[in-house]
């Protein structure tokens, strides 16, 4: 009996004790699941309702857990639309098959946002296979999934950008990809004079015909310093005030209350620090826009404002062109100042334009007027030079005057502020030069302000150096020499276009001693879609005649690359267009359109020397002159259309475009001056391109003068920049290695080029990771950007958003990494600043230097834990006579002196004599510098020790760089056994 009651009383306690241990397990299990990042719910699988949810879900979606238990059908009502049928349709699958259950999709939260959630899904089910819970975890990957779609978003908005359509046809498409994911709707407009602007493209189109109706609007007051700073800015309640700030009338307040949206974003269109344009986005939830959103618009606005930036060029050359073909046709001063006066109030929409000649008594006479109310100009008909009128004043100082407004006007020239008219703005007054001589002046005045962007002003001066140009041609006609020189210099281009990817050089070297015209030329365009077009012609002759001729074909021809055409479509018109010009038969012209970004290059040759092909540095890859796309002179009989022929280049091919006059020699065959060509540049290619073009002349051209004139230009494809961002962590070093190992090929740099770059970038990085996050948690990010410029040079940026440690008085072999860059390239800048530091540096490749030997030996090896794809420092150890060995091999970055120094000091602690092996080292930093002085000074406590330097290789010249190979004693050649 006592026995039973015991095992009963035994039974209870065991009872008890299991329930508090089950117990503490559901309260441990609910407090883990309460402490999960992320939403976790329980739902009965045949009725869908949830019989538990997490606290969690609050947070990310804002509804309360009590509302998901009672609301039915909430979280079907919340799926995005585009979604919800492939959601829907794999629960009821999951559920039916069995399968488990991972799914990405959209749902709304309770403040209208959409969130991103991955949800995986489980379906537990009884011994009959009858499934009784849904079991699910869902994460919020909205930042994530933001960023993904951010960066489709911009690389389909680039595609659309560099396409064929025209200007708002492209601004309509991008405007489109933001609807409506972004906002409600989206808008570009353009500034025009008045600081208002104007809606030229609008997404959706339901809305386009609404939005355009309100003609123009302003951004108010409290926006614009934003504005003109270039930042982009979001408004996330938009008030009725703001309406009213940003329109003239009621008409338009209604108009745009009607349409405005709840919340704004808005983007500057800014080219060369001057805002041309708006990108604004609206949605009607409040507060709807984030930094990442605001982020995205910047991104889109400075592509937009690129595409705008390239079109006004094109437009700026063709009406340069028109301007240019009159004034060259002009006979006479007074028919070259008509086509100007009427050609820049056409183009320019001035309300005044007028051009002086400088008399022989010294002051300035008016030619032609256009836009003055009779009588107005009356005062200005003879003008001496004075500093009291715009126009004189320009014309005696040789430098153009910009006014933008009245006010400016009024404040810098008093003397002309009674004779002024009301409405008159902005005033522009240029000098018209040839040299540095005087020939007249141009004006032109606005009737509302203007800023004269530096586009503007670029084409003014242009057309004002033609314009000049042009008068003297007509006036001083007996003066040939200077004739010559200024039709030369109207002819070719005055300055090489600065293209996206490319390195561009040109040449021009007269036959005709004396005189600087020919008929040889060349040209390089910058085309709408991001392309270029390269042209050189010869037309038969030399001197004035032949320029002549060459003027018109080579005008006539830009026209039509500018237009569009492609390489044998262009030369198929100008042969057309030559039979109309006299002496323009048998001209020979090469003609190519090369697109940067994929390496594309269409050809096509009038009659002309092939172009020249070589590849970077390796030389891999196809060379040699060009085939294909081969047609007749211009003036001989065609076949049909002219052929076209395709290839793709690689980054670091150079093409070279030349005239005869470059491979003819007396006595010599065609063929012979082709292949001194080829070996000329085959000796030069990895040369920057100047240097490489005037080494090929020096070589090929006599230096007294040839027989003919000589064209050439030069292009070389340039890498894409290399831009990384990660972690300053010190296992990231080797990650940039190898990066720039990868990239520095296609940049046609040396292995020793690469070997001096490496180990500038190492003292730049190895900073940031060490101490730009010095009292940071966890580390920050850092920013490493590689381009190749035009010369040939590196142009590296090391930028981190920490604080750096203001650097110790005596930094020994550690903190000299400024030095190390600085002695390895130039143009250093650290730049620091309360967001962060910028490093900033060119380096220029350096001569190569000689291979550097390895030496292996036999060795107990000491492993070091490293990731296995980097190249780990290490330290292997043997004894040998009586002496312990220690050879160091691999990187010594920072990561590296962190993994071996402890093992490396440990193993001078004895009392035996040391030798230290250096031969095997890869990258030394300076960090590794400051290990191997502390190796060195401990060896040294137990007798001279043995260091074997490196003989050449990156290890050695930072050894050389540093000092240190003086500072370490040298030991024998060979390890001892």
């Amino acid at each position: 009996m006592r026995d039973g009651v015991e095992q009963a009383r035994r039974d209870v306690d065991a009872a008890e004790a299991a329930r508090r241990a089950a117990e503490a397990s559901a309260a441990r299990m609910r407090a883990m699941v309460a402490g999960l990042n992320a939403i976790v719910w329980e739902r009965d699988p045949l009725t869908w309702r949830f019989r538990f949810v997490n606290a969690r879900v609050e947070e990310v979606l804002g509804y309360p857990v009590r509302q998901w238990l009672d609301e039915p059908g909430l979280w079907q009502r919340i799926l995005h639309p585009d979604d919800a049928d492939h959601v829907l349709s794999a629960v009821r699958a999951t559920i039916a098959d069995g399968e488990d259950l991972s799914l990405t999709y959209r749902m709304r939260a309770a403040d209208g946002h959409w969130v991103w959630l991955q949800h995986l899904a489980h379906v537990a089910r009884d011994e009959r296979g009858t499934p009784t819970a849904m079991h699910s975890v869902l994460v919020d990957i909205t930042d994530s999934k933001r960023r993904e779609l951010a960066a489709a978003m911009l690389a389909t908005a680039g595609r659309v950008l560099t396409g064929p359509a025209g200007v708002e046809e492209r601004l309509t498409s991008v405007t489109g990809l933001l609807v409506p994911d972004l906002g409600d709707w989206a808008a570009v407009w353009l500034r025009g004079d008045d600081e208002r602007y104007r809606p030229v493209a609008v997404a959706p189109t339901s809305l386009a015909d609404r939005v355009r109706a309100l003609g123009s609007v302003r951004v108010p007051d409290e926006f614009a310093v934003a504005l003109q700073a270039g930042r982009a800015f979001a408004v996330p309640q938009v008030t009725p005030e703001l309406f009213r700030a940003a329109t003239t009338d009621e008409a338009g307040f209604a108009a745009l209350s009607a349409i405005g949206g709840a919340s704004w974003l808005a983007a500057p269109l800014t080219i060369g620090g001057a805002v041309v344009g708006l990108l604004t986005l609206t949605a009607q939830a409040p507060d709807r826009y984030d930094e990442p959103d605001v982020a995205l618009a910047t991104d889109l606005g400075q592509r937009l404002a690129t595409m705008v930036a390239a079109e006004r060029l094109a437009a700026r050359r063709r009406q340069l062109h028109e301007i240019t073909v009159d004034l060259s046709a002009a006979g006479t001063v007074a028919e070259a100042a008509a086509a100007l006066t009427t050609g820049l109030r056409d183009v320019l929409g001035a309300s005044l334009v007028a051009v002086c000649t400088l008399g022989d008594d010294g002051q300035l006479h008016t030619i032609d007027v256009v836009g003055a109310p009779p009588g107005r100009w009356d005062d200005f008909t003879t003008m001496r030079l004075t500093p009291d009128v715009p126009l004189a004043d320009a014309a005696l100082t040789r430098r153009p005057v910009w006014l933008p407004d009245q006010a400016t006007v009024t404040e810098r020239y008093p003397a002309v502020a009674g004779s002024m008219s009301a409405q008159t703005q902005g005033i522009a007054a240029l000098p018209l030069l040839v040299g540095d001589r005087l020939v007249g002046a141009l004006a032109l005045t606005y009737r509302t302000p203007r800023p004269f962007d530096s586009d503007e002003r670029a084409f003014l001066l242009t057309v004002a150096d033609q314009a000049a140009v042009a008068f003297e041609r007509a006036a001083l006609a007996d003066v040939r020499r200077e004739m010559a020189e200024t039709l030369q210099r109207s002819l070719l281009p005055a300055a090489l276009p600065d293209v996206d990817r490319l390195s561009v050089a040109a040449r021009y070297l007269p036959a005709v001693e004396g005189t600087s015209a020919g008929g040889d030329w060349f040209d390089v365009l910058p085309l709408g879609d991001g392309a270029v077009a390269v042209a050189v012609g010869d037309v038969v002759g030399n001197g004035a005649p032949a320029a002549a001729v060459m003027g018109q074909l080579r005008s006539a021809l830009a026209g039509l690359l500018l237009a569009g055409f492609s390489p044998g479509r262009a030369l198929e018109v100008l042969d057309r267009f030559a039979g109309h010009v006299a002496g323009a038969r048998v001209t020979t012209v090469a003609c190519l359109r090369l697109e940067p970004d994929a390496g594309r290059l269409t050809h096509s040759s009038a009659g002309h020397p092939p172009p020249l092909l070589v590849n970077g540095r390796d030389g891999r890859g196809r060379e040699g002159y060009l085939d294909g796309g081969l047609g007749p002179a211009l003036g001989l009989p065609t076949g049909g259309s002219r052929p076209e022929a395709t290839l793709t280049l690689a980054p670091g091919a150079t093409l070279l475009l030349y005239t005869d006059g470059l491979v003819e020699r007396w006595g010599d065959t065609l063929d012979d001056g082709l292949a001194r060509l080829t070996a000329a540049i085959t000796a030069r290619r990895s040369d920057p391109l100047p240097a490489l073009v005037d080494g090929v002349l020096g070589e090929l051209v006599d230096g007294n003068g040839g027989d003919d004139d000589v064209a050439v230009v030069a292009v070389r494809l340039l890498p894409a920049p290399l831009r990384l961002d990660l972690p300053a962590e010190m296992t990231r070093l080797a990650e940039v290695r190898r990066a720039v190992q990868r990239w520095a090929p296609t940049a046609g740099l040396s292995a020793e080029a690469v070997e001096d770059l490496l180990l500038a970038l190492g003292e730049a990085t190895g900073n940031a990771v060490e101490h730009a996050y010095r009292d940071a948690d966890v580390a920050g990010r850092m920013v490493v950007e590689l381009r190749l410029d035009g010369a040939g040079d590196v142009v590296a940026s090391i930028t981190d958003t920490g604080a750096w440690r203001p650097p110790p008085a005596d930094p020994g072999f550690r903190g000299r990494g400024l030095q190390i860059i600085s002695a390895l390239a130039r143009d250093v800048d650290l730049s620091p600043g309360p967001t962060g530091t910028a490093l900033r540096f060119v380096f220029a490749p350096a001569a190569p230097l000689p291979a550097a030997p390895r030496r292996r030996a036999a060795a107990e090896q000491i492993v070091v834990a490293q990731r296995p794809d980097e190249q780990p420092a290490g330290l292997e150890v043997t004894d040998a006579r009586g002496r312990r060995c220690l050879a160091l091999t691999g990187d010594l970055d920072l990561a590296g002196v962190t993994a071996i120094r402890e093992l490396v000091l440990a193993e001078l602690a004895g009392d035996r004599p040391i030798t230290v092996d250096l031969t095997r080292l890869g990258h030394v930093t300076s960090v590794g510098a400051g290990l191997l002085l502390e190796v060195a000074e401990r060896a040294g406590v137990h007798g001279d020790p043995d260091i074997l330097l490196p003989t050449t290789g990156p290890a050695r010249r930072m050894l050389d760089l540093t000092g240190l190979a003086a500072a370490l004693r040298p030991g024998a050649d060979t390890l001892p056994h």
